[in-house]
């Protein structure tokens, strides 16, 4: 879903995410002299309006000629974004306590910076569009994303430099309500004491608003029981809520058994998912039961299947890349997808009756669940087809095959957010190849946690980008505050957008890492979405990663950083969005156009 609106040569599209909103922005060539950038309006609903903020701001020089204090320059009404495209994610830094969900109206207005002066904001300038910004549900498919966000300013404003999602490393199940920071007063930022369940819902955001209420569904109907495939599992209100369902008879799961979650730490603690798993031995009543277990390496899925007890019907299924637990929903980016269809259900719990035991697991790969491609062609979901690993080799390379020539025919664009992009495998190499040997036609923006290339953004090519998530600076030049540095995983999704404006988008994602020899040993579900509105939903949010963390690669190591008032040797900041030989102007002739 798109909303499009032009005035006197400034023009706005607004494409619709998961509570989010993509803005992209134009302004004709003839109209860019002095041009300085964009100041965006927001209006939630019947809310008061607010400008967007932005923590670039002009050189001191500039602001004392304008009068304009540190605090006002902290929006785009005083400090416009030198950008063709912006995400907007409600909760950030406004209405962190209490986001409004509904009709949001943006209005956008081209400013100027004469002789160093901003002139003041022009109606004759402003574009006003409206749309939808709510968790994101199409027809019988709703899909959440987590904030992903430790590394960054909104969460430092938040939460300043606490970065521990559990109050100790020895508790499965702890009091979210219970202080997580601040230790003491802080009279710099002012922050006041909050608590973990304060953390988890700004951190957890869509995926585990989603997740909570699946589960909450399910405990509020006696007549409906839950299967689950868990990888990593030890977050606190999830396992609470599994364990309730225990008790009650209404849970099977098949909870990982390989080495990381099994045996003691260095520090002695007991790994939380052997934990868990004896708390359920203690606490469970027939019908629920327990496997562990992996395939041939792993037990990767992260799934909930929703049935009716009466007759083991299975109603709904909840699927992704989040992994149960409180990296994979606090510190991780990633998605969760909720299919209400018995039919998407019913090839879930097939696939989970069929790997509930060690032998079951063992011969799964050569089964026709697993050898088969399985379209779904319901009403009210997309087109799309369900793989289940793992695989045997012919069925593998047959299908990487197909994927990877798909990523190497793309007409438009190739984005993309996943954990490793270093394993071998054709797709992986699909996407390499397009970031760097084919020529550069197409919008190509990516991010990986585990990449040991970057490839930053380089005026006058169409050259990809590729940015890390590891590794990225966290002692920001001013008038940045510093953000936590931390050793995990933030990337974490598996997926992959091609053509989300082109004649035919498509997207992979779920659980499956996309590397051949995983795909042939591990427990895995790939989906391929073929709908543009779902497509661009993840589109969306490649590009608000990409953006985060292309920001912290380019800035380790350099001098504060401001808005430019004076034009450079390349000229001034929006040449690039103009030069066709330039990645900046095939972003911006990308973002702005409706569909084919």
């Amino acid at each position: 879903m798109t909303e499009f609106a032009s005035n006197n040569g400034v023009s706005v599209r607004a494409h619709k995410g998961d509570a989010m909103t993509l803005l992209a922005f134009d302004l004709d060539e003839a109209k860019t002299k002095n041009f300085t950038g964009f100041s965006v309006r927001i209006t939630p609903g019947t809310r008061a309006p607010f400008y967007m903020y932005n923590l670039l701001t002009y050189p001191p020089a500039v602001m004392q000629k304008n009068h304009i204090s540190k605090h006002d320059a902290m929006t785009t009404e005083f400090s416009p974004i030198q950008k063709f495209r912006w995400v907007h994610v409600p909760a950030t830094f406004h209405q962190v306590n209490d986001p409004f969900y509904g009709t949001y109206t943006y209005e956008v207005t081209a400013r100027y910076l004469v002789g160093d002066v901003l002139q003041p904001l022009d109606p004759s300038l402003t574009v006003k569009v409206s749309i939808d910004v709510s968790p994101f549900q199409v027809g019988d498919l709703q899909i959440g994303f987590t904030r992903g966000f430790v590394s960054s300013q909104a969460y430092v404003n938040h939460f300043g430099e606490n970065g521990k999602v559990r109050p100790n490393q020895s508790d499965l199940i702890f009091d979210i309500k219970a202080k997580s920071g601040p230790v003491k007063p802080d009279e710099q930022t002012k922050i006041s004491a909050y608590t973990f369940a304060d953390q988890f819902e700004w951190m957890g955001w869509q995926a585990r608003a989603r997740i909570l209420e699946f589960l909450d569904a399910t405990l509020a109907d006696p007549s409906l029981a839950l299967d689950v495939f868990a990888f990593d599992l030890d977050e606190p209100v999830i396992c609470d809520r599994l364990l309730t369902l225990a008790r009650q008879g209404r849970l099977r799961i098949l909870l990982d058994d390989s080495s990381t979650h099994t045996g003691q730490d260095k520090d002695g603690n007991a790994a939380f998912e052997d934990q868990f798993a004896q708390l359920f031995s203690q606490q469970a009543v027939a019908p629920s039961a327990l496997v562990r277990g992996r395939f041939q390496a792993l037990a990767h899925s992260k799934v909930f299947i929703q049935k009716i007890k009466a007759d083991n019907t299975a109603v709904k299924v909840l699927t992704g890349s989040t992994n149960f637990s409180t990296n994979g929903l606090y510190i991780n980016a990633n998605h969760v997808l909720i299919f209400n269809n018995q039919k998407v259900a019913k090839l879930y719990a097939d696939v989970f009756q069929k790997s509930f035991s060690k032998p079951l697991m063992t011969a799964f790969k050569s089964i026709d669940l697993a050898m088969q491609d399985h379209v779904i062609g319901e009403n009210n979901l997309p087109n799309m087809t369900i793989r289940f690993s793992p695989h045997t080799l012919p069925v593998a390379t047959d299908f990487f095959k197909i994927i990877a020539d798909r990523i190497k025919a793309a007409q438009s664009d190739v984005l993309f957010a996943i954990m490793k992009d270093n394993s071998a495998g054709s797709i992986l190499d699909a996407i390499r190849f397009v970031r760097e040997k084919r020529d550069n036609d197409i919008f190509s923006y990516g991010v990986t946690d585990t990449t040991k290339t970057v490839t930053l953004y380089k005026p006058h090519t169409r050259n990809g980008v590729l940015v890390a998530g590891k590794g990225g600076a966290h002692v920001l030049p001013p008038p940045f505050d510093e953000e936590i540095g931390f050793s995990g995983i933030a990337i974490h999704h598996k997926f992959v957008v091609v053509d989300f404006k082109g004649a035919n988008p498509v997207v992979w994602c779920g659980s499956s890492n996309l590397a051949f020899g995983p795909e042939q040993r591990n427990g895995d579900n790939l989906i391929e979405i073929r709908d543009r509105v779902v497509v661009t939903v993840f589109a969306i949010e490649a590009i608000r990663l990409v953006d985060h963390f292309h920001f912290r690669d380019r800035t380790q190591n350099q001098e504060a950083m401001n808005l430019e008032a004076t034009a450079s040797a390349d000229g001034p900041w929006y040449a690039s969005y103009y030069d066709e030989t330039d990645l900046h102007f095939v972003e911006r002739t990308l973002l702005i156009s409706g569909a084919p």
